[in-house]
């Protein structure tokens, strides 16, 4: 069952790669609006039938309802960085199709494709198959410790939020902090535990896989359809791909945070593993009623996420009719 799905996946990515390129240099739509979210979805198609080849087990082929909730908490994930920025301004979409709709179904291809994209990019870089995360590297923090963090990254959400113009920097680490300490505190996958116990190399992957990705994504938005805009204070100095130098440092740091976001998601579900593909062993103990419950909550929150993208990071008028 696994060969064929990964047959399935490479043909798709392939297709899906071509009518990404397609929409691009044709300029026809909707394809060309739609060809950031294809292109990432050839991506992570391709990759998938290339990591089950090199290692027998891959995240659509092998683990298809892990790779479903993970689409699903991928663009929840992303909401949650989108609606950071409806504070702080850092940047806005421009050229995305007027009709709701469309616009609404760009939103949830895009956001969706974030942490899959993360995952294959992070299981290239480390070798083997993933191991079982150990019931004792799940034990909680001290109490000085997991206040400590609390602390700090309320703070630096607090501060970054009252003066994003000034502190924006802040918002990064804050969220991660904050991520990390409600994940060690549910006593769910967490890379600060790994780090501490001395696995660093997932946490070196995440964080890498992060920058990649976050160039890769530059290098789509700036070769067709929709565009990010950025408006980073301070920023005067030169840019890569339309995007200030120093803004890419928040690649790996919005990577890192996504990893704790990922894992508070499987409390929700009651299974599944991290976003490096390690299984949780510890039982989560979730009422039974939570995970029929998650996926209805879940488009609740892209409802009201979507209508506030609309409203405040999006230049209207711009794209397609």
């Amino acid at each position: 069952m696994g060969n064929a799905k990964s047959i399935a996946a490479l043909y798709s990515g392939f297709l899906l790669a071509l009518t990404g390129l397609g929409g691009i240099f044709t300029g026809i739509e909707p394809l060309h609006a739609f060809s950031a979210p294809l292109l990432w979805w050839a991506y992570v198609a391709l990759s998938d039938s290339l990591i089950f080849s090199l290692k027998g087990e891959s995240l659509i082929a092998t683990r298809t309802d892990d790779f479903i909730w993970m689409t699903f908490c991928s663009c929840a994930v992303w909401l949650v960085f989108e609606a950071a920025n409806i504070r702080l301004g850092l940047w806005k979409y421009s050229g995305l199709p007027y009709s709701r709709s469309y616009r609404w179904a760009w939103y949830f291809l895009y956001g969706a494709a974030l942490l899959p994209a993360l995952h294959q990019s992070a299981a290239f870089l480390l070798p083997g198959k993933a191991r079982p995360q150990r019931p004792d590297k799940l034990s909680r923090p001290s109490g000085g410790a997991s206040r400590a963090a609390l602390a700090a990254g309320t703070a630096a959400l607090l501060l970054s939020s009252a003066f994003p113009s000034l502190l924006f920097p802040l918002a990064a680490p804050g969220l991660l902090i904050t991520a990390e300490w409600l994940t060690l505190r549910a006593g769910l996958p967490s890379l600060w535990r790994s780090w501490l116990s001395g696995e660093r190399k997932g946490a070196a992957a995440i964080a890498a896989a992060g920058l990649f990705c976050g160039i890769m994504g530059e290098i789509w938005n700036l070769a067709g359809g929709p565009s990010r805009i950025y408006s980073f204070p301070f920023a005067d100095g030169p840019d890569l791909l339309g995007m200030p130098l120093a803004g890419y440092a928040f690649f790996p740091l919005l990577a890192l945070a996504a990893f704790p976001l990922h894992s508070l998601s499987l409390a929700a579900r009651g299974e599944g593993r991290d976003l490096l593909g390690s299984e949780n062993d510890r039982s989560l103990n979730t009422p039974s009623w939570l995970p029929p419950a998650a996926y209805p909550a879940l488009f609740l929150l892209y409802y009201a996420a979507f209508r506030l993208l609309d409203s405040f990071s999006v230049e209207m008028f711009l794209g397609w009719l």
